[in-house]
Parts: C-alpha cells; structure tokens; sequence
C-alpha cells in the first residue's frame, strides 16, 4: 500500500510515440536524458509506442536503446538525480507496480492489425450495399488492400479508423488508471504521413473527451490534462518507383491539408503545440517490407525531443486547463542562429545551448574515453583502483555490456546526424587532442607574438588526471555507482575547466 501511495503523489510524464516519427524522437531523448539533460516538473517518463508496423527497424532500435538505458539505471544502487541516467524511464507496467496486468513493453501492439488487410478489419464484405457503397467512397481498392501490418503507409483515412479503437485497449485503460492530476502528457507525430497524422487527433480528442467515452479511468483528470505535442512536418523524402505505397510528392499537400484541419480540430485542446521541419531534404530508401524504414537519424527529431524538455520546464501556472480547454495555449517553433548545411553547437540559440551543450560534451568525452582509454586504465590508474576498483573483469560485466551497447548506439546515432541532410556534426570522437572534440569551441593559447595555437589536451596527462582528482576521497556504492558518478562529474569538470568556450552562451 505504501509503494502505491508513493506512485500516486509522483508527477509523470506520459511520452506518446507514434508511428517511425514519434519512435526516432523518443531515440533523441533517450540520448538527452542520458546525457543529463533535465527534464523539470516530473519523477518519471513514461513512453508509450504506438505503431502498427511492428518489426519496423527505428522502432525495433529504439526499444533496444530504452531496454539498455532501463538495464543501466537497474543496476544502480544509488539513483542519480543530476548529469548521466538521472531521469527515471520506466515501462507503464512498472510504474504501476505490482497490479499492472499490461505487458511489460514500451511498445503496444494495435489490435487486429497484424497480416490482416483493411477490408478484413472493417468486415468490407460483410457489409451491407448501402454501407459498402458508402465505405467504397471513404477508402479506395488500394485502401482496402493495404496489409496494415506495415503501418499505414501515409494514408490517415485508415489510421484513423484503426487507431480510434486504441480507446478502448488495456492499454489505455491502464495508461487513464494510472493518470494524476499533477501528471503531463506529451504527444509526437509526424503530420505528412498515416500513422502519426492520424494518431495524434484521435488521441487527443479521446482523453480530452474521455468523460463522453465512459468507463475510462480518472476522466476528469484526463479531461484536463496539461498536455504538449510536437508535430513533425517534412523533413525528408523518399527514392521513387512504380510500385510505392507513399507518394513523397504529397508529402507538402497533405500537410497543408493536415494543418488546416488542425487549425479548429487539434490546436484549441493543446496545451503547447510545437511545429519543426525542414526545406533541407535528403531521399530515404523507400522500404515498407517486413524490416520497414529504418531512417538515418536527423536534426529535426533531436529538436522535436526538446520540445518535451521546453514543455516540461513549463510552469503549471501556464498550462491551466478549463472544462478540457486549455486557457492559454501556446504554439512554438524551433530556430536556430545561424542557417547552414552543417551545423555545429555553436550554430544554435542560447536556449538551446544552456539545454544542451555540457551534457552532450559530456557524453562525446564519455565515448571517447570508453573506446580510446578505458581498457589501459583499468585497475591500473589512480581513480580506478580507489574502492571499489573498477578492474578488467568490471568490464566483462552485464552492466558495462549495456553500457558499451548504448555507447554504441549514441555514436551511430551522431554519425547518422552527421551524414544527414541537413548535417550536424557537434563532435570529433576518439580525437588525439580532446581540445579537438567540441567542434567550434576548441581552446586556443596566445603566443608571445599575439599569435593563437591549440591547446593540447591529452586523454592520459589530462583527462586521467581530472578523474584522480575527482574520485579523490569519493565513496560509492558499487562499481557501476562509481563509473557512472564519476565519469559525470570529471566530464563536468572537464569541460569546465579545459573547454570554457563551450559554457559560453
């Protein structure tokens, strides 16, 4: 009784993700709230996935990702609440404990989508004439021989038949039991496709309209909930042939359609609604088979995944809700400060480097000593045989397994944004000089002459030293309380110290 009482008085954050979209924005976050970006007004994230293409690849890496940042903060005995895995990610059925009759997943399954095509969902030949002529006017041949199993392939008129159904989900029965009043919500779709530009009016209206639906947990807490959204216009396209099911030439048209409809049917019920795209557009593989997209990962979804930490650093007093209105709502747009191809950090706005710039340092310097020093160092420098010693046979653990995967995961992550378009490339890894690592803040040193030259900064006279100085006196709880701790605080103080330029905003 005591734990339950305790979930009840935590705030919550509700992180739906819909469709190839709504999975690489929850992939970004993931990467941020690693890093130590901080999430205000909330003691949980809690994401929920919605998509129907099941062994869609983005969707398949972001579970693998969320399942090694869960695997990671599991093992800590001491929970952080500042810098590396200090903000608390948990299943739905976690964080209802005990009672939770849900499947413990991130990812939910939409009934009755799986190999069945849409004229079986709706029973088309089970209709009558009147009802199967006037279903033939709302969906097309190829409409109802879509294999849904594959999502909705840009076309929403499907979406949202199927996704309204989500309502009446254990699912969701669960999600509405589990709501406060103090608890958020914070919705991501993209707008030009089927599965987000359906899903996310559909979702909206049924727990704004919650009461009307009947039998639905806590409705007047959902009613008025405080809820934020990002919504993802174009930002890249697809290769052509004969034989697509998405037409990326009605990418535009659909979402000024999408907006238009938005303008009275979505944005009066939003708290904080969020538009992001980009005219800069590179053409991805077009793959609706069993694998699915798996897309390079992008700017812009790192950018909508801020939308949830500017939604959530919003004071309550500002998302006041009246009768399932909001009283003030509020729409966004994301900028940056100088326009490129390439960006870098220093190309962003100071309220996106105060969010951003030491905690993703902090990780790039993380990965580079993870891969270019750690195996040389442990048990044999300073820090590292300090109780508990972080020795060699640490690093064959299960829980620096998840680590080394989720290191992994976040360079590729970077590599993909770097080989994108548009490209950002905030960080050299594995650079000989760790002055070179923060790309446009590396440190310089005047000459006697007035002249300017790099800093030399050295991953063993330097990096080494400021992990000695850091775990000095220091006591931990485990070994992976240590290696995380410290590693935060000494890349913290890494940069501080060594790279000010980056604390300039």
């Amino acid at each position: 009784m005591a734990s339950l009482q305790k979930n009840k008085n935590m705030a919550k954050l509700f992180v739906f993700a819909i469709g190839g979209t709504g999975s690489r924005v929850l992939k970004a976050l993931t990467f941020l709230l690693a890093s130590g970006v901080k999430l205000n007004n909330t003691d949980e994230v809690i994401p929920i996935v919605l998509d129907p293409h099941a062994t869609n690849d983005d969707l398949l890496r972001t579970k693998d990702l969320l399942r090694e940042y869960g695997n990671i903060r599991a093992n800590l005995q001491t929970k952080p609440t500042s810098g590396f895995f200090s903000t608390e990610i948990k299943t739905l059925n976690r964080s209802i404990g005990g009672n939770a009759t849900i499947a413990d997943t991130y990812v939910f399954e939409l009934q009755g989508v799986q190999q069945e095509k849409f004229r079986d969902y709706i029973n088309y030949e089970g209709l009558d004439a009147p009802a199967k002529a006037f279903a033939s006017l709302l969906f097309s041949e190829e409409n109802l021989e879509t294999k849904m199993d594959i999502g909705f392939v840009g076309n929403p008129n499907i979406g949202s038949t199927v996704l309204n159904q989500f309502r009446y989900s254990d699912v969701f029965q669960a999600f509405a039991e589990n709501f406060g009043a103090n608890d958020r919500i914070f919705i991501v779709s993209s707008i030009f496709g089927g599965t987000g530009a359906a899903g996310f009016p559909i979702l909206l209206k049924n727990i704004r309209g919650a009461q009307a639906i009947g039998q639905i947990p806590n409705p007047a807490f959902l009613r008025d909930a405080k809820i934020g959204a990002v919504t993802v216009m174009p930002y890249f396209s697809l290769t052509t042939n004969e034989n697509k099911l998405i037409d990326p030439a009605s990418f535009i048209a659909k979402t000024k359609a999408a907006l238009n409809y938005y303008q009275k049917g979505v944005n009066p019920s939003v708290n904080t609604l969020y538009y992001i795209g980009d005219d800069q557009t590179k053409a991805y593989t077009y793959d609706p088979g069993a694998g699915g997209q798996k897309n390079e990962a992008h700017f812009v979804e790192m950018a909508s995944a801020l939308a949830i930490v500017d939604f959530m650093n919003t004071d309550d007093s500002s998302l006041a809700v009246s009768n399932g209105r909001p009283v003030n709502p509020v729409f966004k747009e994301f900028g940056i400060e100088q326009d490129g191809i390439s960006i870098q950090l220093g190309h962003l706005a100071a309220p996106t480097k105060q969010l951003i710039n030491l905690p993703l340092s902090k990780m790039a310097l993380f990965s580079t000593y993870l891969s270019q020093r750690l195996r040389q160092a442990a048990g044999t420098v300073q820090w590292s045989k300090a109780n508990p010693t972080i020795s060699s046979s640490f690093l064959n653990s299960s829980f620096f397994n998840s680590v080394k995967n989720f290191d992994a995961a976040f360079r590729q992550w970077l590599s993909e944004m770097r080989e994108n378009k548009r490209s950002f490339e905030p960080f050299l890894l594995d650079a000989a000089n760790l002055g070179h690592t923060v790309r446009g803040f590396e440190p310089k040193k005047r000459g006697i002459f007035g002249g300017e030259s790099d800093v030399k900064l050295d991953i063993v006279d330097d990096f080494d030293q400021t992990l000695n100085k850091t775990a000095e006196g220091k006591a931990y709880g485990s070994e992976a309380d240590k290696f995380i701790q410290l590693f935060s605080e000494a890349t913290d103080q890494f940069v501080r110290e060594k790279l000010p330029k980056v604390m300039d905003y």
